[in-house]
């Protein structure tokens, strides 16, 4: 993990510590997430859209009613073309900032960093980068919740910086 990796992390913390200060604990959750990727950049010679399925795996705690942490691991699918193929997964830490739109539909987003680790055909490759998020949640009872998302993942592997995107729809239960 590199020393700007490790800034970004410690401020990410730093900063869901004192948003914790004048609230009430809301709690921890978790929840996960199946979609698809979408790979706008090519990486390391190989292009595509993005096929097979993504998805993801989350836990967090929730500060406030607008403010949580969460951290998970999120496979990335894959691309490939005639020169190879690329597949990739992740694990992130992202400060996520919720708006109620009105009693059951609240609109998401996310900032934080992703160490991403690609296999490609042509050799493996892996490095850390910001993360961004937006999405909406629905809420289906007060403890458990639908999600739709689209997350932007912006590493530094083999030597460039491809975005890397994922959509998708999942859950949140709240414990």
């Amino acid at each position: 993990m590199t020393i700007r990796t490790r800034q970004a992390a410690a401020g990410l913390i730093a900063l869901a510590g004192l948003a914790a200060l004048p609230a009430h604990a809301e709690g921890l959750y978790a929840g996960g997430a199946l979609g698809t990727p979408r790979y706008p950049d090519a990486v390391n010679g190989i292009s595509g859209n993005g096929s097979g399925l993504s998805g993801k795996l989350f836990g967090g705690y929730q500060f406030t009613p607008n403010l949580s942490l969460e951290t998970g691991f999120a496979g990335l699918g894959h691309i490939d073309d005639g020169s190879g193929r690329v597949s990739g997964r992740a694990a992130y830490l992202d400060l996520l900032g919720t708006l109620p739109l009105n009693d059951k539909w609240s609109a998401l987003g996310r900032l934080g960093v992703a160490h991403v680790k690609l296999d490609s055909s042509t050799g493996d490759s892996s490095g850390s980068g910001p993360k961004l998020g937006l999405g909406l949640q629905y809420a289906l009872t007060t403890n458990v919740a639908l999600r739709g998302e689209w997350e932007r993942y912006h590493p530094s592997v083999f030597g460039e910086k491809p975005n890397i995107d994922q959509y998708t729809l999942g859950f949140r239960v709240g414990f």
